[in-house]
């Protein structure tokens, strides 16, 4: 299972999924792609999607405040926090309201509400926190412009190094985004597990948790594929009687670390469609 690639090709696997990151899997995006746009031009036209969304928002709440979450989540993942928090993005409004809107906009299919399971040991679906999520944007290519739209377009340079990952940003939640994107294409539910360090005010998290039969696989997320995996370690500590295998998903090529297997982004599909409970 830890058998590598070799770095050549993974190299060239590791671009060419660059590039779909950076135009997304929009039918305008990809067709711009293919006629040979350059980039700049390709994100005007994932920006006009974008403002066909935004129009759609305001059909349901004029106020702008769905828009307003939307744009919220690249800034929100970029903090590495626990949970989406909906008062940063629109402030505190009547939270019934609030909650009405998150509603309306992960029924957009625009996005990808990712669940704390409390207790992985039983079903995470019967363990799903509703009160604690993340949300993903339902197209990378999407998020990638969505983390520049500060801007008037984002220039090829941006797109330049993005392809041969000099972005100087840690982009581990882009990445993320990417994952959460290839879970949900497979027909799943998204889910990660947060929990208290002991003596500490930090905490842990696993990134991404799919079931396999009665136990699960745990994934963690690194877009340099360098630094410590103390998180999804404990987490294999601590649920041992639960958990199948653990993944280290990165840039670099496959191998194992102890029980920890290391896997590039490229590989993640089948890493899904091999298992057991899931139905074609």
């Amino acid at each position: 299972m830890g058998t590598a690639i070799g770095q050549a090709t993974n190299r060239k696997l590791m671009r060419d999924l660059r590039v779909y990151m950076a135009v997304g899997g929009m039918p305008q995006a990809v067709e711009a792609y293919v006629e040979g746009k350059n980039f700049s031009e390709i994100d005007m036209v994932k920006r006009q999607i974008i403002s066909l969304y935004e129009d759609d928002f305001k059909k349901i709440d004029a106020s702008g405040r769905i828009s307003a979450l939307y744009h919220a989540i690249p800034a929100q993942l970029s903090k590495d926090s626990r949970k989406y928090r909906i008062t940063s993005a629109i402030g505190k409004k009547n939270n019934t309201r609030a909650e009405e809107l998150l509603y309306e906009l992960i029924d957009s299919k625009t996005i990808l509400p990712c669940y704390n399971s409390t207790e992985p040991r039983v079903s995470m679906a019967d363990t799903k926190d509703f009160n604690s999520y993340k949300l993903y944007l339902a197209d990378t290519g999407l998020f990638v412009t969505l983390m520049f739209i500060d801007r008037p377009v984002t220039e090829n340079d941006v797109y330049a190094k993005l392809l041969s990952d000099k972005l100087p940003a840690n982009l581990g939640f882009l990445y993320e985004n990417l994952v959460a994107q290839m879970i949900s294409a497979s027909g799943r539910e998204l889910y990660y597990h947060t929990w208290e360090k002991a003596g500490s005010t930090h905490y842990y998290e696993v990134d991404f948790l799919i079931s396999e039969g009665s136990k699960v696989n745990a994934f963690e997320i690194k877009s340099s594929g360098s630094g410590k995996h103390e998180s999804i370690k404990a987490f294999y500590k601590k649920f041992s009687n639960n958990v199948h295998d653990i993944y280290l998903l990165s840039q670099k090529d496959a191998g194992k670390d102890e029980n920890l297997l290391l896997k590039p982004f490229y590989l993640m599909p089948f890493l899904i469609r091999h298992k057991s409970d899931f139905k074609y």
